[in-house]
């Protein structure tokens, strides 16, 4: 099956008011501007997936792969992404408030000028990710991995650090 086809099938199972995608071999698959809230992606291989400002908000991702995914503008707001691998992925502008990122891996991400209010990136792998100018207030990054990431910009209120201290530059 071409990926166009697997798209178009995607598409209107998700219209008739499907959204169980769980497990699903999507890698590379173009979905951008697509609208997929509340699906179920639970341990599904997006791998190098193109979902730039696709509307992800309230998505199950437990142990979702959007490694090298394109997620710039996306909005996964609410979404649970716990253990999810987003290694390298593409996330400027995008929009993660209240995402459960716990125990994920993002490192070396892109994260420039994300909306992380609220996110909870506890024992998360940050390692050379680029947070420039990222939303921070309110998130929790207790016990995360920010070994060589980029906080240059980045806006921090009410926002627990990975030793426990609470920063509030910019309450």
């Amino acid at each position: 099956m071409s990926l166009a086809m697997l798209k178009e099938m995607i598409h209107r199972y998700y219209q008739a008011g499907a959204r169980d995608l769980h497990g699903l071999e999507l890698q590379g698959l173009d979905l951008q501007h697509t609208h997929l809230a509340n699906a179920d992606f639970r341990k599904s291989n997006l791998t190098k997936a193109n979902l730039h400002q696709a509307n992800l908000t309230h998505i199950n991702g437990y142990q979702i792969i959007l490694a090298q995914a394109d997620l710039r503008e996306a909005s996964l707001a609410n979404a649970v992404l716990i253990q999810a691998d987003l290694r390298k992925a593409q996330c400027h502008r995008t929009t993660l408030v209240n995402a459960d990122l716990r125990e994920s891996c993002l490192a070396q991400a892109d994260l420039s000028h994300a909306n992380l209010e609220g996110a909870n990136l506890s024992e998360a792998d940050l390692s050379h990710a680029n947070l420039y100018w990222a939303n921070l207030r309110h998130a929790n990054l207790r016990g995360a991995k920010l070994t060589n990431a980029d906080l240059s910009g980045a806006k921090f209120c009410q926002t627990v650090m990975p030793d426990g201290v609470v920063r509030n530059e910019n309450c």
